[in-house]
């Protein structure tokens, strides 16, 4: 099996302080000794600008921009604070959180023991997919779309039947088949009308037309007018924000028409909270119900169901990398 990750030096193309706060978490777990400090990320972000990486403030696209010395070490300076304030946000919010923070050192305190800290790290991991071999991936992504799934299953009771559609299911319940068959099969469940669409009846396409689960209310009876949700899962720091939409009613109902407006769920492994009241890019979080790293944790611990979350083998090899890190 080829290593999870291709290249670790690569820093985050993009300024956001979540970003970085993971990147940094993630060089903690995979280092020698476990841990990392504002010395070794200073000397990661200053090679990145050496080698013309990309370097976007929180608004602004930066790529390309040549910086002169003290501008630069202002820039480098003030990004590790902005990673310090998220990182120690994160001491506060997750009592669990595998990590401790004292100065500018973080250092791992990871368990493989624990549900709690497994479930972060396959989180963490799959909000860094961008570092991991593209012959992994399938792998990270299938386990975040089984978190959600899980996350799904827990947070409605037993009279809600949650089913997986997304493509390359393994989960027990998913729906099989072309696209068109998945859509005839759902109709069916939910009552709903399929409206016919020429791209749907390639018989090529197993692919899940932009939806990873769907949920509805049982209601005893074939009558419709079902509660009923559509969600998609979305690892990458950007994608999320248009692949929302794929599980909105200007989307879904281009293929089903249900009686009632379903909801629209957004499931990422990211860490969008600013705080309590704020979320982190917030004017790209849209009509959807955004499912984030804050919320998935909330849940699991708020319901201790942590057995049902399979321990994937790709949560304990960050620690077995022994990575030296620059100084």
């Amino acid at each position: 099996m080829p290593a999870l990750f291709k290249n670790l030096d690569r820093v985050p193309s993009w300024g956001y302080d979540f970003l970085w706060a993971d990147y940094v978490e993630l060089l903690c777990l995979c280092s020698q000794n476990g841990c990392v400090s504002s010395a070794n990320i200073q000397t990661y972000t200053q090679e990145a600008f050496d080698t013309q990486a990309d370097f976007q403030s929180d608004d602004e696209d930066m790529e390309g921009v040549k910086a002169d010395p003290e501008v630069l070490d202002d820039q480098i300076a003030k990004h590790w604070d902005d990673i310090y304030r998220r990182l120690q946000a994160r001491t506060q919010s997750w009592a669990s959180w595998p990590f401790h923070l004292e100065g500018a050192v973080l250092t791992s305190k990871f368990d493989e023991t624990n549900p709690e800290h497994r479930l972060y790290v396959a989180l963490l991991i799959a909000s860094s997919l961008r570092l991991c071999e593209k012959t992994r991936s399938g792998e990270i992504t299938s386990a975040f779309e089984e978190i959600s799934f899980h996350w799904l299953q827990r947070s409605l009771s037993s009279h809600w039947e949650v089913r997986p559609f997304g493509a390359h299911q393994r989960l027990p319940g998913s729906y099989k088949g072309t696209l068109k068959a998945k859509l005839e099969a759902l109709s069916n469940d939910i009552q709903a009308t399929l409206i016919p669409n020429a791209d749907d009846d390639d018989t090529r396409n197993t692919g899940d037309g932009g939806i990873d689960l769907v949920a509805w209310m049982k209601m005893g009876d074939q009558r419709g007018n079902l509660p009923v949700i559509f969600g998609q899962c979305a690892c990458s720091p950007k994608d999320w924000e248009y692949k929302q939409l794929s599980v909105t009613q200007a989307s879904v109902g281009a293929r089903i028409h249900v009686q009632h407006p379903a909801a629209a769920y957004c499931f990422v492994p990211h860490d969008l909270h600013r705080n309590d009241t704020a979320w982190q890019r917030a004017s790209h979080v849209l009509r959807t119900v955004v499912i984030d790293r804050a919320r998935i944790l909330h849940l699991f611990r708020e319901t201790q169901s942590w057995n049902g979350i399979p321990d994937w083998p790709f949560v304990q090899e960050p620690t077995k990398i022994q990575m030296a890190l620059a100084t």
